[in-house]
């Protein structure tokens, strides 16, 4: 590279950061791409670095450099590596002024990269402390870098360290750049807490993920008081971001596991100090005007009683106190909800753990007692304060005209208060239920009497009010209702009667919205947020009472008439037990249903109210796809159990359903539109239509007729490639796909298959023919196909005396061939992977089905000369060859497929793969090979299934005289060393990968040591030398264990044997590796 060609790359990178214009962006993306193709581009990414002063191309050479490192690691000698190592650090220390804090992450990362990747290759990689120790001892800025390299307790130690030494108080001022090192050592010391120490990948959303568990060794640093103490006095002094990022390592500290603690008194003592400081935050407010600090505090109160007992918090000094303080701190929040919205579902969750835990805390000594009333009155003022603040919301939402923002319409933090706002409410239910009873009458009545008068602004306006209160006290009561299934037993039956009542209100709220959406044609539509608490109150009800053995939904069954063997007189004991029965049975009998409760009418008639809504929804809300998407996710619900599916079938408006999904009816089902949500509506459709157990076969044929008659009408179409017959192809396919996916067994899936094959097949592959370079079209094909040849639970089964089968096999293989010899060809214009790779995905998915099903003999093939399987296998390993591994293993979903296609050819087809060229099929193995190092799990199995497949086969015919054995000898002999490379990277996957692997990753070793014991031995040394003198011998010993009493053998077996060593082995040896 030279100075010209270094201006170009530093134009591209202006042009993908700061550009304005998309395709620019785009082009200038897949440019700079090429630099991760191979690692031949390494020097290259080394020049960019060393005389480019811009950011953005230091950013991407960096980024360029990890990735080239990660893909082809395998391929660089130790020299190599240790030089790689050396260069980033030197680079790294002499430019650490200069760099812009993205590109000193992206290079320290890249350093994290290589000493992990090396760690065993030579110990100048695990020297890397002495190597930080001249960064922590130069000027500040190399003191950030140096703390970021470090190992996670260095680091935190040396942060506090740094923090102790600042000193912050009030009076002296700071400079910028002892500011940044302060709110580094922040941010660093919150990353240290919140790893992943036991490797469960919490989702990072989340806050529930509750306990910190850091390891034993970390026990001085965190239950140290005075470190505790000393964030919260940053907290103070600082404003943020420093002083948020303080709270959040609070936050962090209080969520550490209970056992890191030396005993229950050490914890009483941290638990004290942090209540202490969180309530001297709560009593003097400091810092709370700052929102960044405001939502920060409030997490910290959502987190302490997920990590604390209500029993451990109420022996803490002044319990009663807090309590009161917490009190007001969140009725003055909810008070101000316009600027606490975010942060008000930790504050209900604060005060529904403590509710949750209150029948489990001792009443017995005063003290509790009181303590306990004092939460109780506290969380009825809570629970008043917030559904009045929520409701008395609308007026100023509507009021701004769009100049405050609508809690509403932030569904996750909605979802998250309905979440929370159950147990809370429930603590006294029966004054909560009558207030919201009452209320929310009071508001349908006032909109039934705004329907009815004549249309103005006015009238406008208030329902337009109304409507914003009937959401939140719909979701209010789906919200209580959808607690009841955990109720207490014992106040199921004064519960059932608030419940009834409360959904009493919404299906009279339903039945109103109905009527006037019907009797408009769809004009007076109310507004879309108020459907949405709709259906979200249908979710919990169904939930609740709409399943089998629900909460008040039957009485308990009868023991009453017990009579004794013999007709004898019973013994005056089982006299008395069976007079009490009787008695219950009597109470039994008086039990109300949340029917009874309702006064709606029976099951029949709330099913009928439910699925009249669903369908009108489907009907004239079919252009918001949010409302669509729920009501068909509501739909599908309801018919998942086997009760509810059988009234379903029974009412007169699913029938109808079933036999006039047209686009006439339903417009969003016509085929002159384009709808994803189609697919889901005809799969929860014909899944109701499957569970008739009644003359199944006509009621199919005639569900089917619609579908079959637009794919007639467009077979017959001479001109295919028209806009108005793409539509029509993409909603045809999706349609089938969705039905497809609800035939789940042999029956409904031969009907189906009788009903397409063979009459439709040729216009499937002439669909392909046309439309081969539209990847809308084509994904609605190939994941139709996918999904039809898709043997799951062995639903795809053909009588001995059929060839439907082969047939199957085929016509997909025309398909495959149709596409996947022309897709390549095909101009880039956008996206590589949405106009390629997306179909060529789908292609091998849709391979891997049909070569995976066990419905088809291929023999057969091979003996009449039949090409179709030939063909198709050579297609899809020409795409797999083509495309760029880098390109693979980037795009998940597709190195998924990928993956997947490549284990079911070496499990089933080494003949096909053997007769390949030596090269070719090596080049297959190193795929494997690097997709063993895949974090994708799905994506490693594989390959070490690969792997696995093809070691048994040549230890299973090493001595014998097969040309497939004698092809594979020949391809392994041209590289002699591949089995070896194999070996070392499933070792080291084992022994320093992710243990969701293990079990994986043991299969292909115990194959490869019999196929090759000379990979197994090299691979020991190599372990061996890397480690210190005096782990040699334990090394030597626990090789020594693992192939021990193991056979030369591949049954189960003994894989399972060796699979149990393997694990000892990997524990053993990692209590004393230098890791």
């Amino acid at each position: 590279m030279d100075q010209a060609q270094l201006q170009e790359v530093e134009k591209l990178c202006q042009a993908l950061y700061e550009g304005t214009d998309q395709a620019l962006r785009n082009e200038a993306q897949q440019q700079l791409l090429t630099l991760q193709s191979t690692a031949d581009f390494i020097p290259q990414c080394q020049f960019i670095l060393d005389n480019s002063s811009q950011g953005y191309a230091q950013l991407v050479a960096a980024s360029s450099l990890e990735q080239l490192i990660s893909q082809f690691w395998n391929s660089f000698t130790v020299a190599q590596k240790v030089e790689l190592k050396s260069y980033i650090i030197m680079f790294l220390g002499n430019n650490a002024p200069r760099l812009e804090d993205f590109v000193v992450t992206q290079l320290t990362k890249l350093c994290g990269r290589l000493i992990k990747l090396g760690w065993f290759d030579s110990p100048e990689f695990r020297e890397i402390s002495d190597d930080v120790s001249k960064f922590l001892e130069a000027s500040e800025d190399h003191h950030i870098i140096g703390m970021r390299i470090l190992i996670l307790l260095q680091i935190f130690e040396i942060s506090v360290a740094t923090l102790r030494n600042a000193q912050i108080t009030v009076q002296r001022p700071r400079s910028d750049k002892e500011m940044r090192l302060i709110t580094v050592c922040l941010q660093l010391s919150n990353q240290c807490l919140g790893f992943d120490f036991i490797g469960t990948n919490p989702e990072e959303s989340s806050e529930d993920v509750g306990t910190v568990q850091v390891p034993s060794s970390w026990r001085n640093a965190v239950q140290d008081v005075t470190i505790m103490q000393l964030f919260f006095d940053y907290y103070r002094f600082t404003e943020p971001p420093r002083s948020n990022a303080a709270l959040e390592v609070l936050v962090n500290l209080s969520s550490v596991r209970r056992s890191l603690f030396s005993s229950d008194k050490e914890r009483a003592v941290f638990l004290q100090t942090l209540m202490s400081g969180v309530q001297s935050i709560m009593q003097s407010k400091q810092g709370l005007q700052h929102m960044a600090n405001y939502h920060e505090f409030c997490r910290m109160l959502g987190r302490l009683k997920a990590s604390y007992q209500l029993s451990e918090l109420v022996k803490i000094n002044g319990f009663a106190e807090w309590l009161e303080l917490a009190s007001d701190f969140t009725i003055k929040s909810l008070a101000n909800w316009q600027y606490s919205m975010n942060s008000i579902h930790y504050l209900l969750a604060l005060w529904g753990r403590l509710v949750a835990a209150l029948p489990y805390l001792r009443t017995d000594a005063p003290e509790s007692q009181h303590q306990a009333q004092v939460l109780r009155q506290c969380t009825l003022q809570v629970v008043e304060q917030y559904i009045k603040t929520m409701l008395d919301s609308v007026d100023v939402v509507v009021a701004s005209d769009g100049g405050v923002e609508d809690p509403l319409e932030d569904e996750g933090s909605l979802r998250e208060q309905m979440d929370r706002l159950p147990t809370i409410a429930r603590l006294q239910y029966e004054t909560v239920a009558q207030f919201l009873a009452q209320t929310f009458e009071e508001t349908v009545t006032m909109y039934q009497q705004c329907a009815a008068m004549p249309y103005n602004g006015q009238v406008v306006h208030q329902m337009t009010i109304l409507e914003g209160r009937m959401t939140w006290l719909t979701y209010f009561v789906a919200g209580v209702i959808d607690a009841q299934a955990n109720a207490d037993p014992r106040k199921l039956q004064a519960d059932l009667v608030w419940d009834g009542r409360l959904s009493r209100c919404v299906f009279q709220l339903i039945q109103t919205v109905d009527y006037r959406l019907t009797n408009s044609n769809g004009r007076y539509k109310v507004d879309e947020k108020l459907e949405m608490s709709l259906l979200y109150f249908f979710k919990a009800f169904k939930k609740v009472y709409l399943v089998e053995g629900a909460v008040g939904t039957a009485s308990a069954p009868s023991i009453s008439n017990i009579t004794i063997p013999g007709g004898g007189a019973a013994h005056p004991m089982l006299s008395s037990i069976l007079s009490s029965l009787k008695n219950d049975d009597k109470e039994a009998a008086d039990v109300l249903t949340i029917y009874d409760s309702m006064g709606v009418g029976d099951i029949i008639v709330v099913m009928n109210i439910l699925v009249n809504k669903l369908c009108n929804n489907i009907k004239f809300w079919h252009r918001e796809d949010r409302i669509l998407e729920e009501t068909l996710e509501v739909f599908i619900e309801l018919i998942s159990s086997y009760s509810s599916s059988k009234t379903l079938l029974n009412l007169e408006t699913v029938q109808f359903l079933i036999h006039n999904h047209v686009g006439a009816h339903f417009p969003f089902l016509g085929y002159d539109n384009d709808n994803k949500y189609r697919i889901k509506f005809y799969s929860a459709l014909s899944r109701l239509v499957f569970s008739s157990s009644e003359d199944l076969n006509n009621a199919f044929d005639v569900f089917m007729v619609p579908n079959l008659q637009i794919l007639q009408e467009l077979g017959q179409t001479p001109d295919l490639r028209t806009p108005a017959a793409k539509i029509a192809i993409v909603a045809a396919l999706r349609d089938l796909r969705g039905i497809i996916v609800s035939a789940y067994n042999k029956r409904t899936y031969s009907l189906l298959f009788e009903a397409l094959y063979p009459t439709f097949f040729p216009f499937f592959r002439r669909v392909a023919e046309t439309w081969y370079d539209d990847p809308v079209v084509m994904t609605a094909l190939m994941k139709f196909l996918q999904e039809f040849v898709a043997n799951k639970g062995q639903r795809i089964y053909f009588e001995n005396s059929s060839a439907n089968g082969i047939l199957l096999f085929r016509e997909t293989s025309a398909i495959v061939c149709t596409y996947g010899s022309q897709i390549l060809q095909v101009p880039l214009k956008v996206s590589i992977y949405l106009e390629k790779y997306k179909g060529i995905r789908l292609m091998l998915n849709t391979m891997t089905n049909a070569l995976s099903g066990n419905y088809v003999n291929f023999g057969v093939f091979s003996l009449y000369n039949d090409t179709a399987l030939q063909n198709a296998m050579d297609v899809c390993l020409q795409i797999c060859l083509q495309i760029p591994l880098a390109d693979v293993m980037a795009y998940v979903k597709l190195s998924r497929a990928y993956f997947a296609f490549m284990e079911v050819l070496f499990r089933n087809h080494l003949d096909t793969l053997s007769a390949l060229d030596s090269v070719v099929f090596l080049q297959l193995l190193k795929t494997c090979q690097e997709g063993l190092q895949s974090a994708e799990v799905t994506v490693a199995t594989n390959c070490s299934c690969a792997i696995d497949h093809v070691a048994t086969y040549m230890f299973l015919n090493h001595a014998r005289d097969k040309p497939t054995a004698n092809m594979i000898r020949s391809h392994i002999a041209s590289n002699p060393d591949m089995l070896n490379q194999l070996m070392s990277t499933l070792f080291n996957a084992l022994i320093f990968g992710n243990q969701a692997n293990h079990w994986a990753m043991t299969r292909p070793i115990l194959s490869l040591l019999l196929a090759s014991e000379g990979s197994y031995s090299d691979y020991q040394s190599q372990l061996i030398a890397s480690q210190p003198v005096e782990n040699h011998e334990k090394l030597r010993e626990e090789f020594g264990k693992l192939t021990a009493d193991i056979q030369r053998s591949v049954e189960i077996n003994n894989r399972d044997k060796f699979t149990q060593k393997l694990s000892m082995f990997r524990l053993n040896l990692r209590s004393f590796l230098a890791l």
